[in-house]
């Protein structure tokens, strides 16, 4: 029961996150573009691959990987908003803006991905 609390408590941490970065980068950047849903996944990617190296490499409790992979980053990231906005883009026919919003958020994620493997190998 105590991993589940975590997960609530550290999801919600990661979801209030989120929202935040989504309500601060349409005022920095004016765009119609889901920038913001690519700037949580992309920076959710690096961090799931260097959490992962990160505790398998450490010795922490179980409590600490969960807290921060399936909690903070479950709840930061979200593959739901991505789907939403790319059908948002496809319904508006803006079928250039969707092929490059699953190219950079699929690519570009893996690519961070790897990196935040080899950061944290590297530490």
């Amino acid at each position: 029961m105590k991993l589940y609390l975590l997960v609530a408590l550290s999801g919600a941490i990661g979801s209030i996150l989120r929202y935040s970065l989504h309500i601060i980068t349409p005022k920095i950047i004016n765009y119609n573009f889901p920038i913001s849903t690519i700037f949580v996944n992309l920076i959710g990617s690096f961090f799931v691959g260097f959490s992962v190296v990160f505790f398998n490499k450490n010795i922490f409790p179980m409590e600490y990987k969960t807290f921060v992979i399936y909690g903070l980053l479950g709840g930061f990231t979200t593959y739901s908003s991505f789907s939403l906005d790319l059908f948002n883009l496809l319904d508006k026919g803006s079928y250039i803006y969707a092929f490059n919003y699953i190219f950079i958020t699929v690519i570009f994620g893996l690519i961070l991905f790897y990196f935040g493997q080899k950061f944290a190998n590297y530490l």
